[in-house]
């Protein structure tokens, strides 16, 4: 129930909550739109690789939507404008088995094609990778680097998850979905899609009814362990790399590139003020490794980017990026730190500071 306060009178009012088929909007045209244009209204941070996807072998099935989520893993979507049928939970296992055969380099190609197509645009692959990159949360995934061919070289988890999204869920939904989970450990979530009618205008509401909240906690961290564990003994994160190299030593000084300062900041970047500076610490058996000078506490490089870009045109910390493409070392032709873990230099190739 949502409920509109009078900012006046501060009287209470109930908002009536409506079917989107009797407000007059359309399951494709629509809910599909929205979804793509703003994942978050299916309840999480979402990379949309393509819409209506039917590359399969010896079926005219379509998939709804195929997303990725930062963890590394597909997310096969199925959207239903109302109640969601008997089948759909069916659907999406059958596209979920498609699916799992697909490479890194594949879904990437796929996102290339629709959204070239989408925008009439012409993005390349090195802008896709780029993109895969950054959208990955290297804590799990690692620092991921890019081909010779320009893609995002990571690891795509073979097992994808099921984000069923629909006006409302029945047991013949509900039921299977919950013996799947708990019996084989598939991921699934039910998010019910709300839409209200205030004031000429259609509010919608994302509410997660499967897992409850505090089920998916604990499946969460049970999951991010496995993950953690995984990634750790499939490659070695960036500043380790780093630091055997002797690219970066404790104390070391990077700056924040000036090519990733957003548009109409007030505040001047200078490789001089704090704000824009950091030291690497070199503590390797912790997270936090690196001291922000402006305010001299220590931070993961994605947190102290997450951190700094909130400051600066208060971006939302739980979006996630590869803070690695955002720092640069002045002693190696303040090229970024992702650039020089993805390539072969070593400490003799250290300029000398001025």
């Amino acid at each position: 129930m949502i409920f509109s306060v009078s900012g006046d009178e501060g009287t209470l009012e109930d908002i009536e909550e409506k079917d989107l088929a009797d407000l007059g909007f359309l399951e494709r045209q629509d809910l599909q739109k929205w979804a793509i244009e703003e994942p978050r209204i299916l309840g999480e941070d979402l990379l949309i690789i393509t819409s209506e996807y039917a590359n399969f072998e010896d079926t005219r099935d379509r998939l709804d939507i195929l997303a990725l989520d930062s963890q590394g893993k597909l997310v096969i979507v199925e959207l239903k404008r109302d109640r969601a049928d008997r089948t759909t939970d069916l659907q999406a296992i059958k596209y979920a088995s498609y699916c799992a055969t697909l490479t890194a380099e594949d879904i990437q190609k796929d996102h290339r094609e629709f959204w070239n197509d989408r925008n009439d645009d012409s993005i390349g692959p090195e802008e896709v990778g780029q993109t895969f990159a950054d959208f990955l949360d290297d804590s799990v995934t690692g620092e991921v680097p890019l081909t010779d061919n320009g893609w995002a070289n990571f690891e795509l988890d073979d097992k994808p998850r099921i984000l069923l999204a629909a006006g409302s869920f029945g047991t013949e939904i509900t039921s299977p979905v919950m013996w799947l989970i708990e019996e084989y450990g598939m991921e699934i979530t039910c998010t019910r899609i709300e839409a209200y009618e205030h004031q000429d205008r259609i509010l919608l509401n994302s509410q997660q009814v499967i897992p409850v909240s505090e089920a998916e906690e604990y499946m969460t961290k049970r999951r991010e362990k496995q993950e953690k564990q995984e990634s750790t003994s499939r490659r070695k994160w960036a500043l380790p790399v780093l630091l055997d190299r002797g690219v970066l030593v404790p104390g070391d000084i990077v700056v924040f590139d000036e090519e990733q300062v957003p548009e109409g900041v007030k505040r001047e970047w200078n490789p001089e003020d704090e704000f824009w500076r950091a030291r690497i610490t070199g503590e390797t058996g912790q997270q936090d490794n690196v001291e922000w000078l402006h305010d001299g506490n220590t931070y993961s490089f994605t947190g102290l980017t997450k951190e700094l870009l909130h400051q600066l045109v208060n971006r939302d910390r739980d979006k996630t990026l590869n803070g690695y493409t955002y720092w640069c070392h002045p002693e190696f032709d303040d090229r970024t730190l992702s650039n020089l873990r993805n390539s072969k230099v070593t400490a003799p190739d250290r300029e000398e500071p001025m």
